[in-house]
């Protein structure tokens, strides 16, 4: 993709930490996501607000709110019906209007329908594709459909999926939200996924990848680091974007000591940045 006009958020987030934690707030220097989780109709007055503060920039907005959200484990929830979450949808895509920031669409949604019955998958796939239609017909923001990351599927498993809710006006998929897989093991398993889409391009959650997973645990591991800042110039191709779709910082879920799957931790923040790059800047 093109240059990204990256909007870095010029309100303080961290304000109940950072004399304690004054290492947090370099996070906080760079452009972060900005969740959407079903809060009702004032979804979309909160997105225009964003965009309109943002003005000439552009934020990162993640759209998280899949009915049996996380299949019942820490960030558990949803919308509470099909209609709830196309009221919803609908709701994003008005914020956003004609308005071109990135849409992360559903984190871990697609790969979880694996471990659903057969019904269950049948309507997770169907009000996907259907929400997936609403937000693209209504609206002008580059969306990307999460697919999980490189320890989960195997890439014919993800196209198969994709094939079953995208459309033509969808621009591709994210890899690695929330999770720690190294970049080059990212780059390696999304391009094996574009042999099949090959209409499609990609971006890489990197804001704890820095040191790579610690074998496959996903819950708070110790020990990882930021990885590279967000940025379009990837340098290679078809990979748009390394974004911190997962802030920095936010804890997996009460997990290795965490507090709540999304609540600020300043403890591991500082970690994450110690152990990068950053620490140095």
């Amino acid at each position: 993709m093109t240059e990204y006009p990256f909007w870095i958020n010029d309100f303080d987030r961290v304000k109940n930490y950072k004399d304690k934690w004054p290492l947090s707030t370099k996070i906080f220097e760079y452009p972060v996501s900005f969740w959407y989780l079903d809060v009702g109709p004032q979804v979309e007055g909160s997105i225009k607000r964003l965009l309109k503060r943002a003005e000439t920039k552009l934020p990162i907005l993640v759209v998280y709110n899949i009915p049996n959200r996380d299949v019942g484990q820490y960030s558990k929830g949803g919308a509470g019906s099909r209609e709830r979450y196309f009221e919803y949808i609908k709701t994003i895509a008005k914020g956003i209007g004609d308005k071109s920031p990135i849409v992360i669409y559903e984190p871990d949604a697609l790969p979880h329908s694996t471990l659903l019955s057969k019904e269950e998958q049948d309507f997770r796939l169907e009000i996907m594709r259907k929400g997936l239609e609403i937000l693209t017909e209504w609206c002008n923001g580059i969306v990307y459909i999460d697919v999980g990351h490189s320890a989960w599927l195997k890439p014919k498993q993800v196209v198969e999926l994709l094939n079953k809710i995208d459309n033509p006006k969808v621009k591709g998929f994210s890899v690695n939200v929330c999770n720690y897989r190294s970049t080059k093991e990212c780059i390696n398993w999304s391009n094996r996924i574009l042999k099949y889409k090959k209409d499609y391009t990609y971006i890489i959650d990197t804001s704890r990848n820095g040191n790579g997973p610690k074998a496959n645990e996903w819950c708070n591991p110790d020990g990882r680091a930021i990885g590279h800042t967000p940025t379009t110039n990837t340098g290679i191709p078809n990979c748009d974007a390394f974004l911190w779709i997962k802030i920095p910082g936010e804890s997996d879920g009460k997990c290795n000591k965490g507090p709540k799957a999304g609540k600020f931790w300043p403890e591991m923040a500082e970690v994450l940045i110690k152990n990068s790059e950053l620490y140095n800047d």
